[in-house]
């Protein structure tokens, strides 16, 4: 009974080796983190990000000013058309 327990962090994914008879930590081995990015990847990659958001940006200000432009159109014609009926409007509060 005096095998080794293992045990795997589930958060950080780190072995540790625990003394089943003392409860001591024999040792333990944290996960290799990979160095997969180097500096100008990285740098390249917050250009791209920022050329994107720039692009998005630009997409809703277009939107927005077309926007304006659709509203300003769909006021001119309900005040036409309000212009056009001569019966007052009348109050729904005024209905009870």
């Amino acid at each position: 009974m005096s095998e080794n327990i293992e045990i795997l962090c589930p958060d950080c994914d780190t072995t540790i080796v625990i003394d089943r008879d003392t409860g001591q930590i024999l040792w333990h081995k944290a996960k290799e983190k990979s160095q997969k990015h180097n500096f100008d990847s990285m740098l390249s990659d917050l250009k791209s990000q920022k050329d994107e958001m720039a692009k998005k940006f630009d997409r809703e200000m277009e939107s927005q000013k077309d926007r304006a432009r659709l509203l300003e159109e769909k006021f001119k014609q309900a005040m036409q058309r309000a212009d056009k009926s001569d019966k007052p409007m009348k109050n729904p509060l005024d209905l009870d």
